[in-house]
């Protein structure tokens, strides 16, 4: 079977900029192992000036000129740069990451389409902002829908996902959660007394003023509290200037420390130290964050936005709070730091459920199988029962 993945992907490998391009990296990773299958991505990215291609393992990682005004033009040129390479190869089916620029390569390459939904646009869209950027949202929101309307075959990495679009598609839909990295789930966790991270991009959909707000509470309680901040601080920089001024309104210059965006190792070793992770977000599909604290064996305070109750039963695997809602999120921290035998009974729970959804090799394997249901849907044959 010949797969050509259209993705978001990282040049720097040690930095991948997001869950998407991670996962990508941890599938490719996990179908390793399965040698009837030849896997090819092609990324597009504005920073490359030529093409050019890397092996990782035994897949094939192309890199593309992404062109300027793209979506003026319906990103034309740089899917008939796509198309080049799908005419080239020939593949059995195309698999896009996203629901918007390579949703809509795919179903313009010719060859049967597989869409990867990992996010929700027109969901995201309301926590955008300035001018251009929602002006760059809207017109996303609009192109989700329309690529939408056209696909076929979906996977949805959370039932929530399939909620959302029901609207909009009447694609056959599988549920496959996003792969991580298998250095989570071997990692030695070692937390540091009272220590919770954030890890994801500091921006008002992450909702990190409203978790500075329930840490100065936390404090109230724990006086030892900490809270390290992991994630990009350059993408909204009025809003990470209001999260500075809010750490020092509170005094909190000694408890709360941004880090900025870390290689792999860095984040691992920030998982380690946690004894909690806090993800208080108004809006998210299925966070890394979530998944990756889950295998490390970390406690995790969410809210109940989006997939996280998809994977997170309140309790169990995890406490969730109402967004917004800053007390509920500092009593849940409370609980967690303060409880030593509710934070092992919600980390030994979680990284079970880690286990048997978020290790690379089953992903592959279940993302395998949509292949294989595709390409015989496409024949005509019956849906095979895999899930």
């Amino acid at each position: 079977m010949k797969v050509l993945i259209l993705s978001p992907f990282p040049l720097d490998w040690e930095r991948a900029h997001g869950g998407v391009e991670s996962t990508v990296m941890y599938f490719l990773d996990g179908a390793a192992a399965h040698a009837d299958v030849s896997l090819h991505v092609v990324t597009s990215l504005p920073s490359v000036r030529a093409p050019e291609s890397r092996m990782r393992g035994a897949a094939r990682i192309t890199y593309l000129p992404r062109l300027r005004w793209g979506r003026a033009v319906g990103y034309a040129g740089d899917f008939r740069a796509i198309r080049r390479i799908v005419d080239e190869e020939q593949p059995d089916l195309v698999h896009a990451q996203g629901t918007t620029f390579y949703a809509g390569a795919a179903l313009a390459s010719g060859a049967p389409a597989v869409i990867t939904a990992h996010g929700v646009a027109f969901r995201e869209f309301a926590y955008v902002r300035g001018l251009s950027q929602r002006a760059r949202g809207l017109w996303d929101a609009w192109y989700e829908r329309r690529c939408l309307r056209r696909t076929r075959y979906l996977i949805a990495i959370a039932p929530y996902v399939a909620r959302e679009f029901a609207p909009w598609t009447g694609a056959r839909v599988w549920f496959v959660p996003n792969a991580i990295s298998e250095r989570f789930f071997g990692l030695s966790h070692a937390p540091e007394p009272y220590t919770i991270l954030f890890a994801g991009v500091v921006s008002p959909r992450k909702a990190v003023r409203e978790l500075v707000e329930a840490v100065a509470g936390v404090r109230r309680q724990v006086p030892g509290v900490r809270l390290r901040i992991a994630g990009d601080v350059r993408q909204f920089p009025d809003y990470v200037a209001q999260v500075r001024r809010l750490v020092a309104q509170h005094g909190l210059e000694d408890s709360v420390q941004l880090l900025g965006p870390l290689p792999e190792a860095g984040i691992l070793a920030e998982y380690a130290r946690a004894a909690v992770l806090a993800l208080p977000s108004w809006q998210e599909t299925l966070p890394a964050a979530v998944a990756q604290a889950m295998a490390a064996g970390v406690p995790v305070v969410s809210t109940a936005v989006g997939g996280v109750p998809d994977i997170i039963q309140d309790g169990v695997h995890g406490l969730l709070v109402r967004p917004g809602d800053v007390a509920g999120l500092r009593d849940a921290l409370v609980r967690v730091l303060s409880d030593g035998a509710l934070a092992a009974s919600l980390a030994d729970a979680a990284r079970t459920y880690a286990e048997e959804n978020f290790r690379g090799a089953v992903v592959a394997r279940r993302v395998l199988d949509v292949y294989a249901d595709v390409l015989r849907l496409e024949r005509g044959g019956e849906r095979s029962t895999a899930p």
